[in-house]
């Protein structure tokens, strides 16, 4: 009841503040007034505009327009600020207020106790006095913060989200470690503001120990550019640039930079990769991607990609339910050792438009595909010790037209008439091989296949599924010879069994009548557990000679191929795939295992290869990878990556990594070891740093635990 009074005595407040359209609204559990101040005590909430004040006791002063109240007390301003104080002096709608033993928190995530907050009457700024600023938590056990800056003054500007400390010491548990007479930083709140980002120490064996600090800039709500400048102890000079823009209808980013050091000396070094996508109209899409590097080693001495080949690619698409058009040119620009990029196809062109046709055609489905194609290298001449074709100029044109009806009779037999014609017409110049006239190819086949899924329901919903498949194709043994440069690794996988082609690209069809087999297996349980495995072989009418040993493709009857998958949700994934041949010798063996856990992930793989001259393995591939991280317990979390080659007997790569992340800080640490070399790249180590304190910029860090001490 006497809440309900209390309510009814609003204007002894309000009437100040009605006159700037803000009224403010009282509630307690006791109100004592007179003619010259009002005091409500109990569970005192003033309601004013969007801010809350809940103390024990407030008093309001009529000749005064104030009102003080009595700790401990809470103003809640906005959803992002809370005040705690001991004592507070305010105006009617708790706008203009000077709180003592006070406590201000931002987002619920950064805290700064003060002896002293004032807050303008415009609600702009507040200014603390004596502070003591951190996002770590403070308990009894821990008093003292695992980090905190002591200001002698900071200035909080709500409208531009930024914090202006005045006289200000970086202290890390207790002890100072730098000084600061102005510093700016972003409140929790603010998501993009410029600045400098957190900086990242470095030791490297060719480039030395130095130290990376980003600078962000906003260039407006759409673009941004981040500077960062790299010193090291043994002269090396970098600038990095990192511009990124948004449009209406795109997007771009451009990053790169440009070095001097002692790798190269007296030479200015350097990368520019950028990228982008933009719609268009008619549902049209464009896309680039430009990557260019001063020398070969430079990518990998900056740790910046690990590529060997660089691609830069301008392309036009459109996809849709039934249509698929592509523009495109990439031009190549190899950074292997004794490849030279005149010898490369740069640039290559293709435009292709593919079609399925609506509705049925002979009672199935119909699928047209239109396609041009070239290949140009630089050279004109080939050196001796190189391949005669290592100048060839190619232009290809082809069209193609694929049909597939599919029939299900009553028994629950599926038959699928397959059928097709691919029409090749080659222009080769600068090849012995091929003449200089315009020649053409055609490769008909026809086929029919046949499944009898068997499906069967066991306890507790668990679904078991066994699909026998056998595949009869028929193609011409022998067609006309073509250069072949997009189908040189053919791959012979669960994907591609029942293919009509094995051959990932159009300059190779394949030929002669073969007959596919699969038989596979899967279980579904509905726990989330999900089992299968996949057996097929191809049979050749005669070996024609198409596939390379190494491709478990060659000779009249394929290898084995056996597959088998579990997986789990996606907490756990196992995947094995061989090519066996009927000696139990295998041409390549793959083995991915995922495992991802609450406290713990794991990505490990093998994998093997048969030596292929043609694919650009001249010797076998054996090796295994692994990466894993486990949580160590608190905040700390442990890092490992492997990479071995067993044909060398020897690790490629290996690391060690250490990150600890609470609420208030996160710390990596890095140590990366390159075993491999090359003429010109030499073996080397490297460490990192990097450390980011939480509370300043928008993070993800409100929704963690928070903890107190380490």
């Amino acid at each position: 009841m006497m809440r309900l009074i209390a309510a009814l005595l609003v204007w002894l407040i309000a009437l100040p503040a009605l006159a700037q359209q803000a009224p403010a609204t009282l509630v307690a559990d006791r109100i004592d007034f007179d003619q010259g101040q009002l005091v409500a005590s109990g569970n005192v909430e003033i309601f004013s505009d969007g801010r809350i004040l809940r103390a024990r006791r407030v008093t309001y002063l009529r000749g005064e327009d104030r009102v003080l109240v009595e700790g401990p007390l809470t103003l809640l301003d906005g959803p992002d600020q809370i005040l705690v104080a001991d004592f507070a002096s305010l105006s009617p709608d708790l706008r203009n207020s000077v709180l003592q033993g006070a406590r201000l928190v931002l987002d619920e995530r950064l805290q700064i106790a003060a002896t002293e907050i004032a807050t303008g009457a415009e609600g702009r700024y507040t200014q603390l006095y004596q502070t003591v600023a951190s996002s770590c938590e403070v308990c009894a056990a821990n008093p003292v913060p695992l980090w905190q800056i002591r200001a002698r003054r900071i200035v909080h500007d709500r409208e531009a989200q930024q914090l202006y400390f005045e006289g200000a010491r970086f202290e890390v548990a207790g002890v100072p470690v730098a000084w600061f007479p102005r510093l700016r930083l972003p409140d929790p709140t603010l998501e993009r503001a410029t600045g400098f980002l957190a900086p990242d120490i470095s030791s490297d064996d060719l480039l030395g120990t130095g130290i990376a600090i980003p600078y962000f800039i906003t260039l407006g709500p759409s673009r941004d550019l981040t500077l960062t400048p790299f010193v090291t102890n043994t002269e090396t000079r970098s600038l990095g640039f990192r511009y990124r823009q948004a449009f209406d209808t795109g997007r771009i980013n451009v990053e790169g930079a440009v070095s001097s050091d002692e790798i190269r000396p007296d030479e200015l070094r350097g990368y520019l990769f950028a990228d982008g996508s933009f719609a268009l109209p008619r549902d049209y899409r464009l896309d680039f991607d430009l990557e260019l590097t001063s020398d070969d080693d430079y990518l990998l001495n900056y740790d910046v990609e690990e590529k060997d080949r660089l691609d830069s690619r301008l392309a036009i698409t459109k996809i849709d339910r039934e249509d698929r058009f592509l523009a495109e040119i990439i031009a190549f620009n190899t950074l292997r050792d004794g490849e030279r990029n005149r010898f490369l196809p740069t640039p290559v062109v293709t435009i292709e438009r593919q079609r399925r046709v609506p509705g049925p055609v002979f009672g199935g489905q119909l699928v047209w595909t239109l396609q041009a194609h070239s290949r140009w290298r630089n050279a004109d001449e080939v050196p001796s010790g190189l391949p005669l074709n290592s100048a060839r100029d190619v232009l290809r044109t082809s069209a193609a037209v694929d049909w597939r009806r599919m029939r299900i009779t009553p028994a629950g037999l599926v038959w699928t008439g397959i059928a097709g014609l691919h029409v090749d017409a080659y222009n080769v110049r600068q090849d012995p091989d091929f003449p200089d006239d315009t020649f053409a190819r055609a490769v008909p086949y026809g086929g029919l296949e046949v499944r009898l899924p068997l499906a069967r329901d066991g306890a507790n919903g668990v679904r078991h599924v066994i699909e026998p498949v056998a595949q009869l194709i028929f193609a011409p043994g022998e067609r006309r010879s073509t250069p072949n440069e997009d189908s040189q690794t053919p791959e012979f996988d669960e994907g591609n069994l029942f293919a009509a082609s094995r051959f990932a690209g159009r300059d190779q069809r394949e030929l002669g009548n073969r007959l596919n087999v699969g038989l596979s297996y899967t279980r579904y349980d509905p726990s989330g557990w999900n089992v299968g495995a996949t057996v097929g072989r191809v049979w050749r009418d005669n070996d024609i000679d198409q596939f390379r040993p190494g491709t478990g493709l060659d000779g009249s009857a394929s290898d084995w191929l056996i597959a088998a998958n579990a997986s789990f949700g996606d907490r756990f994934l196992l995947m094995q795939r061989s090519l066996i041949s009927d000696e139990l010798d295998f041409s390549r063996s793959e083995t991915v295992i995922r495992w991802t856990g609450e406290g713990h992930s794991l990505e490990t793989g093998y994998i093997w290869l048969e030596a292929d001259e043609g694919a650009g393995r001249p010797i076998d591939t054996s090796e295994w990878a692994l990466d894993a991280a486990r949580d160590l317990g608190g905040d700390w979390t442990g890092r490992v990556n492997w990479r071995y080659d067993f044909v060398t007997d020897d690790a490629s790569s290996a690391g060690l990594g250490l990150t600890y992340r609470s609420d208030c800080v996160t710390v990596d640490f890095d140590v990366e070891r390159r075993f491999t070399s090359t003429t010109t790249l030499q073996t080397s180590t490297s460490f990192g740093l990097g450390v980011e304190l939480a509370g300043f910029g928008a993070d993800d860090r409100g929704k963690r635990r928070r903890r107190c001490g380490i």
